[in-house]
């Protein structure tokens, strides 16, 4: 396999003994067919030595990657084929990329971790009246009077906590006003 580049100039050189024949006046030719085309490079032979220059060859565009490369020598009107060869054509400059995605990984699932403490005795339950007037004693400015109760009830958040725990323990709003205002 003869190897040609596409980006540099190419030469063929080989040394040449003729018997018989004059190498003052014989002519040396070179020949790259790929697929139906066939492109034709001529030479000198000096002292014994065959130098064909091809330049480069990627201004050839029929020329395949692979082909067949023929030496012919013409001496004192004689045609010898003294060389072939399969040519592999190449790229002496080369760039080779590698696109590599990044993905960033899938997101965690959120997990959620319950731990539960087990009471070793069991606590008595807050009577819901009892617990609203300790709410409302830590969270609030409640003094226990009436117009005290009326001012934290405008505030949502007050007013949706004693809302829920009357609903939760299905209590009378009325009766848990006047058991807070005792």
């Amino acid at each position: 396999m003869y190897k040609l580049l596409k980006d540099k100039n190419n030469e063929f050189q080989c040394e040449i003994m003729l018997e018989g024949a004059s190498a003052k006046d014989a002519k040396a030719r070179l020949f790259l067919e790929a697929d139906g085309c066939e492109y034709m490079f001529s030479g000198q032979i000096s002292g014994g030595k065959c130098t064909i220059p091809m330049g480069k060859l990627k201004k050839y565009a029929n020329l395949l990657e692979s082909g067949k490369i023929r030496l012919e020598i013409i001496a004192d009107d004689t045609l010898f084929t003294p060389y072939e060869n399969n040519y592999q054509l190449e790229q002496e400059k080369k760039v080779t990329v590698e696109v590599k995605q990044h993905q960033s990984p899938a997101p965690k699932k959120p997990m959620v971790e319950v731990k539960v403490k087990t009471p070793q005795s069991t606590p008595k339950k807050m009577d819901p009246v009892m617990e609203l007037k300790n709410y409302f004693k830590k969270y609030t400015s409640f003094d226990g009077t009436p117009r005290s109760f009326h001012t934290l009830i405008k505030d949502k958040t007050h007013k949706d906590f004693f809302n829920i725990m009357c609903e939760s323990y299905r209590l009378d709003k009325a009766q848990v006003v006047r058991q807070i205002l005792k």
